[in-house]
């Protein structure tokens, strides 16, 4: 599913570097080793590890295993892994994954997909799943040996006898990594990207007799599109899509099956009973509206009704363009198609106090041609790395550079002082008639200023304008939280 973004700004042609000062020191990340634990396993029998909760970006785990005997390694859903509490035979039917087999020494990893919390399960192979190891050794985790738990219910020999009277048990040293700094770790936390998801919105549940139809949200896409998600349970098969919001909303006031015939849906779906609905809306002017519409029964008979909902409770039929008894007949020999709806809307999810930014006009200006220097000031960058776009249309080729302000300003008394000073900026074009660059400076660099001349023995016409536009990738929300420019 394409997911509606923020604007993405592409910085074509050249990039300049405007500092050349070394980069700030920041916090690095990577896996720390953590606490351990030494388990005795008897022929088959397995351990639970801690709970891993992943967030909406996943999470890495990383474990070091040295057994006496060779074990098999797993993740497994932990809400499976308690469900089979109740029912141990079927352990060794559920649903496995980043499986490693005949592990005597061996450092495992897995990359854990977002949200659903996880067990990593370790079984001796000396037999199937017999029942649960004992701990003999090693450090409390912090706390998280009480994440096993959920394993409780799975203490009972499945056997029904102890195996270890006829085996060695198998002694397993199990070491675990968590994700953490590993240098710098005095210095604040790096900026994080925000990241943006779908959030659950509103919910509604309502009631459709055969044939009859819902009216839900409507959507208004703009110039790039959008998507929508929409969660949808039906007890009966329902048919899901998007029509124009205004020829539905004719059609709707009339709820006449022929002119229900004559709306041109996209995103249909059919025979929906539970469903996540996706659809990504072309570019538009004009809304979309979400159309749910009870499979049984036969339009030409029955007629359409439109079941409308203000809330979360269970809405009754609105008035509809069909007979007293057909209505009634509906009722007695058909039971309501019962129908909740879980709307999602995709915002921000985590991390969203972090820095917004975007591009802002600076200067933007068509100005008569001259053989004297033109200096535009108040470019001051607010954060390291802003990236600055100019663009420049003249009649002649000019020469065009990003300066220092304070160096810039005595350029209109020592205008010999331009070759020199633009032949040391490292943000510089030579020869521009029609052109756009981009270049980037920190904070470090303090206020700059844009100077243009036309190139030596350039003929300037009369009354010709040259353009020029610059802009700034500027920070527009929760500034904040900039990093300190010392």
């Amino acid at each position: 599913m394409k997911k509606p973004m923020p604007l993405v700004l592409f910085l074509g042609c050249t990039l300049a570097t405007a500092s050349s000062g070394q980069q700030k020191p920041q916090k690095k990340y990577g896996m720390v080793a953590g606490n351990d634990e030494t388990v005795r396993l008897d022929p088959g029998y397995y351990h639970t590890g801690p709970t891993y909760q992943p967030d909406l970006e996943g999470k890495k785990i990383q474990v070091e295993v040295d057994a006496d005997k060779p074990v098999t390694l797993a993740i497994v859903s932990a809400q499976d892994w308690n469900n089979a509490s109740q029912h141990p035979e079927t352990l060794g039917s559920l649903n496995y994954s980043c499986v490693q087999e005949h592990v005597v020494k061996a450092t495992y990893a897995c990359d854990l997909p977002p949200k659903e919390p996880k067990v990593l399960v370790v079984r001796d192979e000396r037999g199937a799943f017999a029942g649960l190891g004992e701990v003999v050794g090693g450090h409390d985790r912090n706390g998280r040996d009480r994440d096993r738990q959920i394993s409780d219910g799975l203490i009972v020999v499945l056997s029904g006898r102890s195996s270890r009277q006829f085996f060695a048990p198998n002694n397993v040293h199990i070491r675990y990594y968590d994700w953490g700094c590993v240098e710098n770790c005095n210095l604040p936390d790096p900026p994080h990207d925000r990241v943006f998801n779908w959030a659950l919105g509103n919910e509604e549940t309502l009631r459709l007799d055969p044939a009859d139809y819902y009216t839900g949200r409507t959507y208004n896409p703009n110039s790039q599109g959008g998507s929508i998600q929409v969660d949808i349970e039906a007890k009966q098969p329902v048919t899901v899509g998007l029509a124009a919001a205004e020829d539905w909303k004719h059609v709707s006031d009339t709820v006449l099956p022929r002119d229900v015939k004559t709306v041109d849906f996209i995103c249909v779906q059919q025979h929906a009973i539970k469903t996540t609905y996706v659809c990504n809306l072309p570019p538009s002017v004009w809304g979309r509206t979400l159309v749910i519409r009870d499979e049984r029964g036969d339009d030409r008979e029955l007629g359409h009704r439109d079941t409308r909902s203000a809330g979360n409770t269970v809405p009754t039929a609105a008035a509809a363009p069909t007979t007293a008894r057909n209505a009634a007949d509906r009722r007695e020999f058909a039971s309501p198609n019962e129908v909740h709806i879980q709307y999602y809307s995709w915002r921000c999810v985590a991390y969203c106090d972090q820095p917004v930014f975007q591009w802002v006009s600076q200067v933007r200006e068509k100005y008569e041609l001259t053989n004297i220097v033109k200096v535009y000031g108040g470019i001051t960058p607010d954060h390291d790395g802003e990236q600055v776009s100019i663009r420049v249309k003249s009649p002649v080729p000019m020469a065009v550079a990003i300066l220092p302000s304070n160096i810039a300003g005595r350029l209109y008394g020592k205008p010999d002082m331009f070759e020199s000073e633009v032949e040391k900026s490292s943000c510089q074009q030579r020869g521009v008639a029609s052109s756009t660059f981009q270049c980037q400076f920190n904070v470090a660099d303090g206020p700059q200023s844009l100077v243009l001349l036309p190139e030596p023995g350039a003929n300037i016409p009369r009354k010709k304008k040259t353009e020029i536009e610059v802009q700034a990738v500027k920070c527009v929300a929760n500034c904040n939280k900039l990093p300190s420019a010392n």
